[in-house]
């Protein structure tokens, strides 16, 4: 879809639509360094050059941009890190914990895609998903079995059967998509003899299973996985806002608030 017919059908003042499109892009990591040319998105949108700079001036303000005279427009990366804080993966959570982390790749391909799958990536009967399988190590030892669906329909000719780096990492540098909102619910379930024997566990050993559903910079459902994790120590943290009170903090949460890390992976228990 062209960024002219994508703006088409939105109400909305068309330098705001444009600032919104290229935050996404800058979110994303389509840029590198530098934003295009004045005159390149004029020609992109078929908008006035006053509308574009309109657009820019919505990022410079929000810290996203810089300007240099003469120069051109830059990304602010430190501004786009401070706005927008990355979603944390299971691989990410191993390596702040100061560990390697490796995978080793069990299935990868298409398959047909089960119920939850077309229900989450609003799919038809009959059509496939992604599915990848891998199982997860922190300095060598399994530590998590993870079971992913991807939308090929949306990541053309997407093959992960030699992924040898976070599956987050891949899909920002090779197909633009960055995760920016994903919800993680946890289950304590009871490992079938398969898990366990990934995982180096007896048959039977309780375990957590986190169900994570994540969309990108879009709003596009990317992610629909299943996290099978060793017995590890979570993290839980529970914010309640019940009513309010005199000289209250603002208020940036939902009255409950849940935070859950995925668990301290240097636990042998």
């Amino acid at each position: 879809m062209k960024a002219d017919q994508a703006v088409a059908r939105d109400h909305r003042p068309i330098y705001i639509q444009i600032a919104e499109s290229l935050r996404a892009r800058i979110l994303s990591g389509y840029y590198a360094d530098r934003l295009d040319g004045e005159l390149k998105l004029v020609q992109e949108w078929k908008v006035s050059r006053r509308t574009i700079q309109q657009a820019i001036e919505i990022l410079v303000h929000e810290g996203l941009l810089g300007r240099q005279q003469g120069a051109g427009t830059f990304i602010n990366h430190r501004g786009v890190a401070k706005r927008y804080r990355a979603i944390t993966s299971i691989t990410d959570g191993i390596v702040a914990q100061g560990m390697k982390a490796s995978y080793r790749i069990l299935s990868s391909g298409l398959e047909p895609a089960p119920p939850r799958g077309m229900a989450f990536f609003g799919l038809s009967a009959g059509q496939d998903v992604y599915s990848h399988r891998r199982l997860v190590l922190a300095d060598d030892r399994p530590v998590a079995v993870v079971s992913t669906m991807l939308n090929p329909h949306v990541l053309k000719d997407l093959e992960l059967s030699h992924l040898d780096k976070g599956l987050y990492t891949t899909l920002r540098e090779q197909y633009g998509r960055t995760i920016v909102h994903a919800e993680d619910h946890y289950r304590p379930v009871i490992a079938d003899a398969e898990i366990a024997g990934y995982l180096g566990l007896q048959a039977g050993t309780a375990i957590f299973v986190a169900e994570r559903r994540a969309v990108d910079q879009d709003g596009s459902p990317m992610e629909l996985s299943d996290i099978a994790m060793t017995p590890v120590p979570l993290e839980i943290a529970i914010s309640q806002v019940g009513a309010d009170w005199i000289g209250k903090p603002p208020l940036t949460q939902e009255p409950w608030d849940y935070r859950v890390g995925f668990g301290d992976f240097n636990s042998k228990s």
